[in-house]
């Protein structure tokens, strides 16, 4: 079983292929080509892959539980 913690996308490089991502007290690059998520967008990333956009208050709901 995978847990995807909610991400919130900070920047997008390689033109957009790829993402910079912060989750609670990390940031890292992710790939970016299913989803295709615009900074500022809160997503779900498994295994480097942003899978699927979330609203910010299901993603603050599930951060607060993870906390």
């Amino acid at each position: 079983m995978c847990l995807a913690i909610p991400a919130k996308v900070v920047e997008l490089k390689e033109n957009g292929k790829k993402a910079l991502i912060e989750q609670p007290g990390v940031q890292r690059e992710v790939f970016n080509n299913v989803i295709n998520a615009r900074p500022g967008e809160f997503v779900l990333v498994q295994q480097g892959f942003i899978v699927e956009r979330i609203d910010e208050r299901e993603a603050k709901e599930a951060l607060k539980a993870f906390e």
